[in-house]
């Protein structure tokens, strides 16, 4: 399956890892995720998931293609229900 670099993006920020940075710890890809997105958008919602479902839904920014009749992509709930990405993305938040 092939990803386009906003879905790449999206995998990284919610914690996800790709074949190709098996070995990124949570916090390193949470951090690539955070900048290809503001990269792509020149937009930093910092790891506010559900600011950059909204703002990509609409801009359609790097090959977006999650719906924009949905909430929230599963992708990215799963990340929020996460005790471990919820803190490793407030730990991020802190350093900022």
């Amino acid at each position: 399956m092939r990803l386009t670099p906003a879905q790449i993006g999206v995998h990284l920020i919610c914690g996800r890892q790709l074949p190709m940075d098996a070995k990124r710890s949570l916090i390193e890809r949470l951090r690539a995720g955070r900048e290809l997105l503001v990269k792509i958008t020149g937009k930093d919602y910092r790891y506010d998931l559900v600011a950059w479902h909204a703002h990509l839904k609409e801009a359609r920014e790097g090959g977006y293609t999650w719906a924009r009749n949905i909430v929230l992509p599963r992708i990215m709930n799963e990340a929020l229900s996460s005790e471990d990405w919820q803190r490793t993305a407030h730990e991020l938040g802190n350093e900022i």
